[in-house]
């Protein structure tokens, strides 16, 4: 009796197991975003580069949110030294841009 119930409980948790590794699968891969030219327009408009090192880029930008540039510096860090890029500060520049430092690390 006792191994028919373990044996049945080990199959469910199992079997949970798998579902669930299944389910996380599922909404871990997102699909990358697709850039249209007009996407790629409007950043070439509001973004340019402000100074950059070996560790840190400077994005100088205006209608556009800061979480669009961190795929920029990613990208960039990536290339540099294969790192992450994280956020480290943002200052209102004049004529209202902001300017974003991400670093390399």
């Amino acid at each position: 009796m006792i191994k028919r119930f373990l044996t049945c409980t080990l199959l469910l948790m199992l079997s949970a197991c798998t579902y669930f590794s299944e389910l996380k699968d599922k909404f871990s891969s997102p699909q990358a975003p697709v850039l249209t030219s007009a996407d790629y327009a409007d950043y070439a408009k509001n973004v340019s580069i402000a100074g950059q090192g070996e560790n840190y880029i400077i994005y100088e930008y205006k209608n556009i949110r800061v979480d669009d540039l961190a795929v920029l510096a990613a990208l960039y860090c990536h290339e540099q030294n294969n790192s992450r890029a994280y956020l480290e500060n943002i200052t209102l520049y004049h004529n209202n841009a902001r300017r974003a430092k991400f670093m390399c690390r």
